[in-house]
């Protein structure tokens, strides 16, 4: 059904016809596009029927968004010039409505004329139609934007969803301006309920898999990782969509939490880089430049009934800042302003940092409050420490959701330290069990994780206090040596000059070196060391010894065996720099061995025992020696065994 204002019982601007199509002859979706379009303003006259406007969006509406496989190319390019078409078409006729107050403010040719006044009865019945018009027209625009924001999501071609994303960010710009021009005091003014539909087509993506395009997510930095009033005001659209899936105590259930909504947030967080740390840095805008409000703007300066700003009818989008200066002269007036303390109630929220702050806080408490699944918890933790806890206004409210993934352990719990480590450190964090916690992630996975060399630079932090009980230091020590046995020669290569470095630093544990093994009597099954002791100030491990570096000593890898040797000499040696050893792979160790030179040529090899050739079977079958003798002096042919002799 058309959605023209006659449909709904009100009667039409203006009725225009459209020229018939030739008998037998449809016309194709190009050039329905081009008709209606060319019935509707800019094209039009400004006075011609609007009812245009619905046939076309019913159209852009219904224009599919994918194209089966079998399609051809001429297919795929008439919808790519379809979708393209309409889209464009629509937004040069919403942008003359902006423009010409047709959806904000009042219609030009509604203005007083000075010196002339309309009468009482026919003002008011002007006054309806216009209301009228301008209800049918925003249900027309947030028809448009709801098709738009499905084209930014779900459209096959890369090329169209970009443009889509453009032009629903120019008409964002376009209704900004224009919003600013109605205010009477020019305050900066932004199309919020506008750029809803952006936020919601990135987090909330309408297409099969439910995932942000990563064209997309590219071409959204443009604005995101720039413009300090974009950035803004897609984290407060962003925090109200994700508050909207949280459960609450009392109130009804929330909506299905839509499996990607999560990781898109993430991906749009995660590639900001240009938060802003001072107010000086808030000088970048899409669309108006706010400015400090003065004392005497707030009643002195009022503006006349006859000036053409104040009935809010202009569409001229002049700057807000004062005439001749320029962006870096307003920035710094800006910054001098917001200096001043007699301003402070005056500067505009898009000025205050605190404002950003707080808009940042709020979207990322609202992300972590829902059900985060582990993969996803892991992106947001690698980047806590740097990316989110700086500029927080609040950061120890994030510190029961840190305890929580301390508390799961493993991948989670190892990059749970950062976040951890930095509340306690800069914000005064107190989390009395907290070497507990650390004691228990010392397993078998810390080791072959990815991210063991970030675990063992903080570790190596956590252990540098010379206040921590010896006791507790012998603890870990003897678990980062008991895990060596059963560890890789690259982990091997991080334990040995990270646990003679927590010797150095703490002679107390020295004890687990020289401690003497009392003779042949010594009974090395009796380890004092308790390792199922989840309290590492109860192992034991002070009574004992560090005998598990004795047997890294003969550890098959030379380069492995020649750094364990370092305790059985003198530790008269400086600490290591740990750097040197985090990042060690196969890879590294292969190269290394690779490049070292060897000076000394190794020895002629020892003459081989006679044995029975295998011939043409891989499992020949024994043959008898021509006599006892060589027969005794043949060797069993065993294919494994030979295999596997070097």
């Amino acid at each position: 059904m058309v959605k023209s204002l006659a449909g709904k019982g009100k009667q039409p601007v203006a009725s225009t016809s459209r020229p018939p199509a030739p008998v037998g002859e449809s016309p194709s979706v190009q050039t329905l596009i081009s008709r209606l379009a060319a019935s509707l303003p800019p094209s039009a006259p400004a006075s011609a029927s609007l009812n245009p406007l619905a046939d076309l969006i019913d159209l852009y509406a219904s224009l599919p968004l994918a194209v089966p496989d079998r399609a051809t190319t001429k297919q795929r390019e008439q919808n790519r010039q379809a979708v393209h078409a309409a889209l464009h078409s629509l937004k040069a006729v919403f942008e003359h409505l902006i423009k010409y107050g047709r959806l904000h403010g009042v219609l030009k040719s509604a203005k007083r004329v000075k010196g002339t006044e309309l009468a009482g009865a026919s003002r008011a019945k002007e006054d309806e139609t216009v209301l009228r018009v301008k209800e049918w027209l925003s249900e027309r625009w947030k028809e448009y934007l709801e098709a738009t924001a499905k084209v930014v999501s779900a459209h096959w071609d890369s090329g169209v969803r970009l443009s889509a994303l453009n032009a629903l960010m120019s008409l964002v710009k376009t209704e900004s301006l224009f919003l600013t021009s109605l205010d009477a005091e020019r305050r900066a003014r932004f199309a919020e309920s506008t750029l809803a539909y952006v936020v919601r087509a990135l987090l909330v993506p309408e297409n099969d898999d439910g995932q942000l395009g990563d064209d997309v997510a590219e071409e959204w930095k443009k604005w995101w990782d720039r413009c300090d009033d974009v950035r803004y005001y897609f984290l407060t659209n962003a925090a109200s969509l994700l508050t909207s899936y949280a459960r609450r105590g009392s109130g009804p259930h929330p909506p299905p939490l839509p499996p990607h909504l999560i990781p898109n947030t993430v991906t749009i967080l995660e590639s900001l880089t240009t938060m802003p740390t001072s107010p000086s840095e808030l000088n970048e805008w899409f669309c108006a430049t706010p400015v400090v409000r003065t004392s005497t703007s707030n009643g002195s300066r009022k503006r006349k009934a006859d000036d053409p700003r104040a009935d809010g009818s202009t569409g001229v989008f002049d700057s807000s800042s004062e005439e001749g200066d320029s962006e870096a002269e307003a920035a710094e007036r800006v910054a001098k302003s917001l200096a001043r303390k007699g301003n402070k109630r005056n500067v505009p929220k898009l000025l205050s940092l605190v404002a950003h702050r707080r808009a940042f806080q709020d979207c990322w408490l609202a992300l972590l409050g829902l059900p985060i699944r582990e993969e996803d918890s892991k992106r947001v933790l690698i980047m806590l420490h740097r990316q989110v806890l700086p500029h927080l206004t609040e950061p120890r409210r994030l510190m029961d959701w840190l305890v929580d993934c301390a508390e799961v352990g493993g991948t989670v719990g190892i990059l749970a330290l950062n976040g951890l480590f930095t509340l306690i450190q800069k914000h005064g964090l107190e989390y009395p069990d907290f070497y507990t916690k650390l004691y228990s992630l010392l397993d078998r996975s810390v080791l072959h994780v990815r991210y063991r060399p970030r675990f063992f630079r903080l570790l190596d932090i956590f252990m540098s206090s010379s206040h921590l009980p010896a006791n507790l230091v012998a603890s870990f020590i003897k678990r980062l040596s008991r895990l060596a046995l059963s560890a890789s020669p690259a982990a091997i290569v991080t334990v040995v000059p990270f646990v003679y470095n927590l010797l150095k630093r703490h002679p107390s544990c020295m004890v687990l070196v020289h401690r003497s093994t009392e003779g042949d009597d010594y009974d090395w099954s009796k380890d004092p060391f308790n390792a199922d002791e989840t309290d590492p100030n109860l192992t034991n491990a002070l009574d004992s010894s560090l005998w598990e570096l004795a047997a890294l000593q003969q550890h098959y890898l030379a380069s492995v065996s020649s750094l364990a040797k370092v305790f059985a000499e003198v530790m008269n040696k400086q600490s290591y720099s740990m750097e040197d050893f985090l990042d060690h792979s196969y890879a590294t160790l292969i190269d290394t061995e690779l490049a070292r030179k060897i000076t000394n040529r190794p020895p002629a090899l020892a003459p081989v025992p006679k044995r029975q050739p295998i011939g043409d079977s891989f499992f020949p079958q024994r043959t008898r020696g021509e006599s006892k003798q060589e027969e005794d002096a043949l060797e069993p042919v065993d294919v494994v065994s030979r295999l596997w002799s070097f």
